[in-house]
């Protein structure tokens, strides 16, 4: 049985990637490391205020708590505002009653127990050294604050700290420059009008209790042209990473939230070594320099600040041109999941350690099961079955904290992510766009090795093929109409002849092979006639043409020519192509009257199958219509047959009833058809890509070939 390493400690949030939490756990972590201990954050990715049966899943990650491998737990109550959240880690907390809980933060209502420590910051003391600063450096004696709700302690504790320093200065506190909002931007807007209307004095100084109410006030004044500086100073609260956003820079002040992340793994520690708390003194903050009270912005901050921007705008760009949800829909089973997850692991920033924990069963719709499987997803690991309570199975080396972060879909738990970082740091919120991939793969995976859903697409598109999303025969007949259509023909293709007697091709192999030939039809067709896949091995084209049948059959097969996936797993006799034109006939005529040409075609290659040459000599048409552009070089060519000359041109003409130099001719031919077909390449253009050196050669030759000049033969195919 697994057994941990040291101590662990788990930290309780929720969106951790939010600033104030990582700044409390850039400090647990740092103490816990000093320390010897391991942190566990456990935190929900989304949390949103109002309960949502989309995301309810994801808070199935709080079930880690009943983990007995935690020694004691860190609780960030105030971050867990989702209200399906809150009742899910009290249930867990109170199954793990032995292990020790510190609460981080103002005490919320709904995650309450009786035995839980409380600290926090002080309000009082932040607000305090706010107005100190204002009344000791800059000598201003009137002074308003907007705090927030009436009805929330936190706001009249600021508007007490406020209070505290005016009259430790011999200022009279009025209650009349105290105003209420919200803790939101509008606030900030409302008071700001109250200045520009008159309303309201200018005071020499303004405090917000929060940066966002000073944001709101800072933008208000600029959309009217108001150059605040020149009316009054203003200080924000709490350090919201937003500064560079709002003009002027705001002067604000950062609670010391790194300082009680260290102090609640301290007393954690102590509490399980003496049975108490012991002592906690709040650690104060410090003042973030601005051009809003006249100090102006300190260079290391900016510095900070401009590294943090740099790097949130790498990492939104690597997210957003990313192609890893893409590559993990083409993938077939788990292991090349992983191995594409491993290409991209660059996504997520200075991550040290990365482990994909699914459930056995995540694939299917049962019950979870108690144990999950661990993939390492930066470098290969043999793949761990463990547990689903042995939550540090993933834990090595030295102290370190790592991060969980649920992995769902729909109301389907899948498992989770553990994550982890060489120093103190934490995920930011774009890592939120990276976990919604993972799970859409995961997704997608299960679906195409999941039957029941497969037959149910198929019953869902009863006129599509699943494979190809082409019509299948249902939807062909439904769709064939030769009534009044003088012009149109029934053109089919027949893949994979033989394939038997070559090389062993796996299924997988067969599917990309079927898909490529898919692609091959589409491209003749075009947009303006009908395609669609008869079976594993046929494929049927309306097509409305001036043309003729037979220069129908002959453009499909110069387009097949040209898709190499195909080609280089089956070759040029694995497939014949035939066209019919309809001329009132039903589609059950049509069909059978195309599949009697087909048939022919393929008892001639049959015929030239039992030759003791045939599959040497058909290796060498394998490469003579794959590299066309090489024909002119009759050496080259002959270099392939372990014989004389003479003796090569002699067997050739024998067992494929034409010479070799026809036959290399018939290659450029179908490769300059191809181009004529789906692109808009010139004729110069198509002559040197299909090896001349002479385009006027080119179409000379060409004409001499088809009875019609290139630009006739690309006509027809409009």
């Amino acid at each position: 049985m697994h057994r941990k390493e040291r101590r662990i400690f788990g930290v309780i949030a929720a969106s951790a990637a939010d600033i104030e939490q990582r700044e409390i756990l850039s400090g647990a972590i740092g103490q816990a490391q000093k320390m010897d201990i391991d942190i566990a954050v456990i935190s929900n990715i989304y949390n949103p205020t109002e309960s949502t049966e989309v995301l309810r899943t994801e808070n199935e990650i709080y079930d880690l708590i009943l983990s007995d491998e935690f020694d004691g737990f860190i609780l960030i109550s105030e971050a867990i505002i989702n209200p399906d959240a809150q009742p899910k880690v009290i249930e867990a907390l109170e199954h793990r009653a032995g292990a020790p809980v510190l609460v981080v933060g103002t005490p919320t209502p709904g995650l309450m127990m009786p035995d839980f420590h409380f600290i926090n910051t002080s309000d009082e003391n932040d607000l305090e050294d706010i107005t100190d600063h204002l009344i000791d450096v800059h000598g201003f004696e009137d002074i308003h604050i907007l705090t927030g709700q009436v009805f929330i302690e936190a706001s009249h504790k600021r508007v007490a700290g406020y209070r505290r320093s005016l009259e430790k200065h011999g200022i009279q506190f009025d209650k009349q420059k105290v105003f209420f909002g919200d803790f939101w931007l509008n606030s900030g807007r409302d008071q700001a009008r109250r200045y520009i209307t008159g309303e309201l004095p200018y005071p020499q100084a303004l405090i917000c209790c929060n940066d966002y109410m000073a944001y709101g006030l800072l933008d208000e004044f600029m959309e009217n042209d108001i150059d605040i500086s020149e009316k009054m100073a203003v200080i924000g609260y709490e350090y919201i990473r937003e500064r560079r956003n709002h003009s002027p820079l705001l002067t604000t002040y950062q609670r010391n939230r790194r300082d009680i992340g260290a102090e609640a793994v301290r007393m954690l520690d102590e509490r399980l070594m003496t049975g108490r708390f012991g002592s906690f003194d709040p650690p104060r903050g410090r003042l973030i320099h601005g051009d809003t009270c006249g100090c102006g912005a300190r260079r290391e901050d900016i510095k900070r600040e401009l590294l943090d921007v740099r790097t949130k705008a790498t990492y939104d760009f690597l997210n957003l041109f990313s192609q890893l949800e893409h590559r993990l829909t083409e993938c077939r089973n788990i292991d090349e999941f992983v191995a594409r997850c491993w290409e991209y692991q660059f996504m997520i920033r200075n991550v040290s350690k990365l482990h994909m924990c699914l459930y056995e069963n995540w694939f299917d719709d049962s019950e979870n099961t108690g144990n999950l499987i661990s993939y390492n997803l930066l470098t290969y690991e043999k793949p761990l079955i463990f547990p689903a309570n042995e939550i540090s199975v993933t834990f090595s080396g030295s102290a370190a904290p790592y991060y969980f972060c649920p992995l769902f879909f729909g109301n389907r738990s899948l498992g989770y992510v553990v994550l982890s970082f060489n120093e103190p740091d934490t995920f930011d919120h774009i890592f939120r766009n990276w976990l919604k991939s993972i799970s859409n793969g995961l997704e997608f995976l299960r679906m195409k090795n999941d039957i029941r859903y497969l037959t149910q697409c198929q019953s869902i598109a009863e006129h599509r093929d699943t494979l190809t999303g082409m019509l299948n025969e249902k939807g062909l007949r439904s769709t064939y109409k030769s009534d009044g259509a003088p012009d149109l023909f029934f053109v089919e293709l027949r893949i994979c002849l033989f394939s038997d007697s070559f090389i062993a091709i796996n299924e997988n192999e067969k599917i990309l092979s079927v898909l490529d030939a898919a692609e091959a039809v589409r491209k003749f067709c075009g947009n303006s006639n009908v395609c669609g896949k008869l079976s594993d091995d046929t494929f049927v084209c309306f097509v409305r043409s001036s043309s003729d049948a037979e220069l129908l059959a002959d453009r499909l097969t110069s387009i097949m020519y040209r898709h190499s996936v195909y080609m280089e797993r089956y070759g040029v006799d694995s497939f014949v192509c035939a066209a019919v034109k309809c001329s009132g006939m039903s589609y059950h005529q049509a069909k059978l009257k195309c599949a009697e040409l087909i048939d022919a075609q393929i008892h001639e290659i049959s015929s030239r199958r039992p030759d003791p040459h045939y599959k040497e000599l058909q290796t060498i048409r394998d490469y003579i219509y794959a590299s066309p552009a090489e024909t002119f070089d009759s050496d080259r060519i002959y270099a392939h047959f372990d014989g004389s000359t003479g003796y090569f041109r002699s067997i050739f003409r024998k067992c494929f009833g034409i010479t070799i130099h026809s036959d290399c001719t018939r290659a450029r031919m179908a490769a300059v058809k191809y181009y004529l077909s789906v692109t808009t390449m010139s004729i110069a253009e198509i002559a040197a890509v299909c090896g001349y050196s002479d385009a006027k050669y080119l179409m000379r030759q060409f004409q001499q070939q088809t009875g019609m000049t290139a630009a006739q033969y690309r006509t027809l195919g409009k």
